[in-house]
């Protein structure tokens, strides 16, 4: 089982605890082989308890954080049936699907806080049954959606203790993938009201790096008396030069080389005697081009963790804009389909549009019919033909008002609860002033061409040589140019990082892990560009992390 060129201590203690029905958690650093232990862990219990999970129809879960994880999980077990590989929402659906009575009482005592809460809706759902859809929440139809799932499931498993058993007897061993993206609430609910009511009958694992922590709702570091901590401290992917560094920013956890590991190159440019930031990408990649023979044009992935440059590239900008103006984190959430009208443009009209143009046909009337509706007759798919080549020309030709009109006139998608709330707030007579910013985001936003739509839907898509911290997360690339720019966010800060300056202990720690995941993504060269000043202080400190002579003014160059 041992992976090239070391011993794997990490996963012989894994199996140990599998063994023993001890729950564990994988803190398992960047390159280091996170997901080969993995699967590795499912496949040791699938070889030591088939007789016993098949005979007693028991299961194995592996949670993931996302679909293309779910996918790649399965493959790599050959989509072994007694292995469930599940969303987090699939699986606590699975648990919680047949309260209904139950759900129903939560949805209506929800509704009763709402904003605009529906009138009668329990007689409404007297006669319907509680469905989870990915796609969008509908009370009228009973269908609830990821938030609502994880908000039920914390309720039930709190009021009826029981369930945990009834979990526990069904799958007794349940593996959460990327820990640290996991919802607070969700692992706490799976340690609290799962874990310790069934200890020594069940095994938890959680694997993944709480450095590696990039998204805003995830729970980052899990402390428990409850999991036996085991480190994984391998590192299969990058070369010897940029685990120096990583060693250099994490020195907690220490890294060895474990493979074939080249020795790689790293570099860093800062501008502190630049007159302008606007060819400094440029003069910079002039440099790695010519003089260090840098191949930009297949081997080089670009992360501008600014979006501003990329987004006039790709026609975002404006875009980009009206989300800043939403809030502190407006573009965290435009990015992380987080706020109602970048989940209902980016997760539903684009991959509708997109299944359409490439006849994935069985995708398509999945989104399209998430109301239930059916295809009846030949007819009906003229209808369809027409609308979506109605849609085509609306995407390129029309504003977001446009786009949301048309689609919601046509139905081909219902109006999520979440956009109805909103609109229902900003249509008041008499406005708060945070209800008039959110008015003033919502009128900006349909004003706009849905050009900067498609866009930024094409970035996130990772169909370009560019990308930031959202395209980044598990990707390796043989050499990275990093571009970081203090003067463009607020919730960053590489100045205060290097410096050591933790006055502001929330900022320095996202900073400090968004500058861990992107210089452990070269499988080879590094390179790190700094477009803002930084103080004498900050540059010292770069000087140790990367050596002297390597770190470059660009005004040198």
């Amino acid at each position: 089982m041992a992976r090239e060129g070391v011993t794997q201590e990490s996963l012989s203690n894994i199996l140990d605890c599998i063994d023993s029905q001890n729950s564990f958690l994988l803190e398992a650093g960047a390159g280091s082989g996170k997901t080969w232990t993995l699967i590795e862990s499912l496949k040791y219990i699938l070889s030591k308890k088939i007789d016993f999970l098949e005979s007693k129809n028991k299961h194995i879960v592996c949670i993931t954080y996302t679909n293309v994880a779910k996918n790649e999980i399965s493959e790599r077990i050959d989509k072994n049936p007694l292995v469930l590989v599940l969303t987090i929402h699939d699986f606590l659906w699975s648990v919680i699907s047949n309260y209904q009575m139950e759900l129903k009482q939560i949805l209506i005592e929800n509704n009763a806080l709402a904003a605009k809460p529906i009138e009668d809706l329990g007689a409404v759902l007297k006669n319907r049954k509680i469905e989870y859809s990915p796609y969008g929440k509908n009370l009228l139809r009973g269908q609830i959606t990821h938030d609502d799932v994880i908000a039920a499931a914390t309720i039930i498993f709190g009021q009826y203790p029981k369930i945990a058993k009834i979990v526990s007897d069904k799958y007794p061993y349940i593996f959460v993938d990327e820990y640290q993206d996991t919802e607070p609430q969700t692992v706490s609910l799976l340690l609290e009201n799962l874990l310790r009511l069934q200890l020594g009958k069940m095994t938890l694992g959680l694997f993944g790096d709480s450095m590696q922590k990039i998204y805003t709702k995830g729970v980052g570091r899990v402390d428990s008396d409850l999991l036996t901590k085991i480190t994984k401290v391998e590192n299969f992917r990058c070369s010897l030069q940029v685990i120096g560094l990583l060693n250099k920013i994490r020195a907690e956890l220490k890294q060895i080389p474990a493979g074939k590991n080249l020795d790689g190159e790293i570099q860093f440019f800062h501008c502190n005697n630049c007159l302008t930031k606007s060819d400094n990408y440029e003069k910079v990649k002039q440099y790695l081009e010519t003089k260090k023979g840098w191949n930009f044009s297949t081997k080089t992935k670009i992360l501008q963790l600014t979006h501003k440059g990329i987004a006039k590239r790709l026609g975002y900008e404006k875009l980009l804009g009206v989300y800043g103006n939403l809030s502190s984190f407006g573009r965290d959430r435009l990015m992380d389909k987080d706020e109602a009208f970048s989940d209902f443009f980016l997760s539903k009209v684009e991959p509708l549009a997109y299944y359409y143009s490439i006849k994935d046909y069985s995708s398509f009337l999945k989104l399209l019919f998430t109301d239930g509706r059916q295809l009846r007759n030949t007819s009906d798919k003229q209808v369809i033909k027409e609308i979506m080549e109605g849609l085509e020309k609306v995407r390129n030709s029309g504003t977001v008002k446009d786009v949301y009109e048309y689609v919601l006139d046509k139905k081909l998608l219902i109006k999520p609860s979440k956009i109805e709330e909103l609109e229902y707030v900003i249509n008041k007579t008499s406005l708060e002033e945070s209800e008039e910013k959110k008015k003033t985001f919502y009128h900006a936003l349909m004003n706009l061409s849905y050009k900067e739509i498609i866009g930024i839907n094409n970035f996130i898509d990772d169909s370009t040589p560019f990308s930031t911290k959202h395209g980044v997360k598990g990707a390796e690339y043989d050499d990275v140019v990093i571009i970081i720019d203090d003067g463009s966010w607020n919730q960053f800060n590489f100045n205060n990082v290097f410096s050591s300056d933790k006055s502001n202990l929330g900022r320095y720690d996202r900073t400090l892990n968004l500058l861990y995941v992107c210089c452990s993504r070269a499988k080879n060269k590094l390179a790190v560009i700094t477009l803002s000043r930084i103080d004498l202080k900050a540059l010292s400190n770069i000087e140790n992390w990367f050596e002297k002579d390597k770190v470059f003014d660009v005004a040198s160059l």
